[in-house]
This record gives structure tokens, C-alpha cells and sequence, in this order.
């Protein structure tokens, strides 16, 4: 029996900025909720913005998981768990001795970066999460910090710059390449999707196998493993799909609303 479904936001849940997050879903998760589920975010985005208002929409009295796991916090966004950045100010000073655009996300609902170090590249980024990131040097920052995001549209430098980010042990290393850019996130090493759900479990007083996790991409793969009842977006990578028990439609063709009502299927 499922009792609780976690979601990812991007491809998931949220089918871009022309279309939103689809009525079909809302109606799904009204259905589902009415029933007795909970709903719980589990999402890479930070702390805020429009996360954190669906968050509050779906489940206003429970946990939600931001930051890939790094950061647990109430509908209200106050934190309730987080799992600071190690080695937090050799990768900062990397970054300022190469150049390369960053932003911080405090376990707070920060968002910071460093004058000069903004370019429209890393803004554009900013903006889609509803997020209002602050000017601010590290050494200000008072808050937990347990992420950073490097956005570099030059791939010749990232490749010189890898090598010394790969070698500190205690991160993991989160890319996403394209032809333009290189997005890539640091956080602790060891922390997941997967180390959110199971802190999900632990304060709701459940079993593993009576969690569901919808998702699409790479960075859903290890709560898709861990979860009870796997099911991946039609849009899904095929990485993600292989790994699910189910895979559901596209989200722009209510692909989200049908991986809901196939949990209500599977509860009877």
C-alpha cells in the first residue's frame, strides 16, 4: 500500500514555462489526497520560489526534499535537515581563481553569488526557479551552505577545471553538458534523492515499500531505486525508465496525472 508520493518538479511535474504545471495534475493530486495519500517534493531545485509554493500546495503540513537531499524543510521552508557543503571554501576559491560563475543555496532558502561572477548565462538560470539570488561573498554568508552550481559556456575551461573538483573526496559531482554550457553541482558525497526519502520514511513512521517516487531524470535514479513503486515520465531518460516499475506518459500529455492515478490502481 502507498502511502506517500514523492515528486520530482522539472519533467515531472512541471511541464515548462508555456504550459506550467498541467490542471490534470492538480485534479490528480486533489484525488489522490482526498484518499488519504501525502505528497512530498523531491526536487534538485533550492529552498523558495515556485518549489516551495507547490510544495506548500501539495502538502502544507509536511516535509519536503530540495537541493537533490541536501535540504529538508516545512512548506513554510524552514529547515528541518540539511547536509552542509565539506571543502566549501577550496571550491569557492577554485572558482574565483579560474573565473567561473557560481551560485550558493543556503539550507536557509538562500540563494547567493559574487559581484562580477554573475553573467547573463547564470541569471537566466537563476531566474526560472522564482528564486531572488542576493550579492554576497562567501565569507559573509552566515547561513548552512549545502550546494553550488557552476555554470561555465566555456567547455575548454571546465575541462581544466574538472580534474581538481573530481579529486575532493568528499563531494559528489552532478554535470549536465551541452553544446552551449556545462551546468554541474557540487554537494556532499553520499547525499541523494535517496538519503531524502528515507528521512521522509523515518519521520512518518513508514516502510520504504509504502513510498512511491515519480521522476525523469538522472538525478531521480537513486530514489527510483530505493522507492517501493518506481515510475518514470514518458519524457524520462531511458537510463531512468530501465530502472522503474512503471513508466507513465509524456508530462506535457498528463503524464503525471496518469503515474497518480496508476498508485490509486495499485492500493485498490
Amino acid at each position: 500500500m502507498i502511502r506517500l508520493i514523492a515528486l520530482d518538479l522539472d519533467g515531472t511535474f512541471y511541464a515548462g514555462r508555456s504550459l506550467g504545471v498541467p490542471p490534470s495534475a492538480w485534479a490528480a493530486v486533489d484525488k489522490a489526497r482526498n484518499l488519504g495519500l501525502r505528497f512530498a517534493v523531491c526536487t534538485g531545485r533550492p529552498i523558495g520560489g515556485h518549489g516551495l509554493a507547490w510544495a506548500r500546495r501539495l502538502e502544507p503540513h509536511g516535509p519536503h526534499i530540495f537541493n537533490d537531499g541536501a535540504s529538508i524543510c516545512d512548506a513554510q521552508g524552514q529547515s528541518l535537515h540539511a547536509h552542509p557543503l565539506p571543502r566549501l571554501a577550496e571550491l569557492v576559491g577554485l572558482a574565483r581563481r579560474y573565473g567561473l560563475p557560481f551560485d550558493l543555496m543556503g539550507a536557509w532558502g538562500g540563494r547567493y553569488y559574487e559581484e562580477g561572477l554573475m553573467p547573463p548565462e547564470l541569471l537566466a538560470h537563476v531566474e526560472i526557479t522564482g528564486i531572488e539570488a542576493r550579492s554576497a561573498r562567501f565569507e559573509e554568508i552566515t547561513e548552512p551552505l549545502v550546494r553550488l552550481w557552476f555554470v561555465v559556456s566555456d567547455l575548454g575551461l571546465w575541462k581544466t577545471v574538472r580534474p581538481e573538483l573530481t579529486a575532493l573526496e568528499e563531494i559528489d559531482l552532478a554535470e549536465y553538458v551541452s553544446p552551449r554550457e556545462v551546468i554541474a553541482g557540487a554537494i556532499q558525497k553520499g547525499v541523494s534523492k535517496a538519503t531524502g526519502l528515507r528521512w521522509l520514511a523515518n519521520y512518518y513512521g513508514l516502510g520504504m515499500d509504502e513510498i512511491a517516487m515519480v521522476g525523469d531524470s538522472h538525478n531521480d535514479l537513486e530514489a527510483l531505486r530505493v522507492a517501493g513503486l518506481a515510475i518514470a515520465m514518458g519524457n524520462a531518460a531511458e537510463e531512468v525508465k530501465a530502472v522503474a516499475h512503471h513508466v507513465t506518459a509524456h508530462v506535457r500529455e498528463d503524464g503525471f496525472a496518469q503515474a497518480v492515478e496508476y498508485i490509486l490502481a495499485q492500493n485498490g
